[in-house]
């Protein structure tokens, strides 16, 4: 009888430090994933052409799913790393990859003047 009611404590025991544990385990892992997770933006683009003022970059899809994000992610991330250019992505769908056909979708700009910067993203109903 005595050893039952050691054997109950012990396994009470364990329980406890078990839930807690897996808790803390739990709680911390998340937090740190949290703290490394930073979304940044690549896609690999199409074409890249760099002017004397302007920097154009190309992406290119099957669909026109999330248009509006990724241009602004790319004029976003293009505009740190091109600091003195005028940004502008171009999002190119392919409409039918056996005619190779493709539009122009959606457009942005980012241009930088000497007090004010700005954003403009335009959408072609032609395609």
């Amino acid at each position: 009888m005595k050893n039952l009611i050691y054997i109950l404590l012990g396994a009470g025991f364990l329980a406890i430090i078990s839930s807690s544990a897996s808790g803390f385990l739990t709680t911390e892992t998340s937090n740190t994933l949290d703290n490394l997770y930073e979304e940044t933006f690549y896609i690999d683009p199409e074409n890249i052409e760099i002017t004397n003022e302007n920097i154009v970059i190309t992406l290119s899809q099957q669909n026109k799913n999330n248009a509006e994000k990724k241009i602004n992610d790319c004029l976003n991330y293009y505009k740190k790393v091109y600091e003195n250019l005028n940004v502008n992505c171009d999002l190119i769908v392919k409409e039918s990859v056996a005619l190779n056909s493709s539009c122009v979708h959606k457009s942005g700009v980012f241009v930088k003047e000497e007090t004010q910067e700005y954003i403009k993203i335009t959408t072609y109903s032609n395609c």
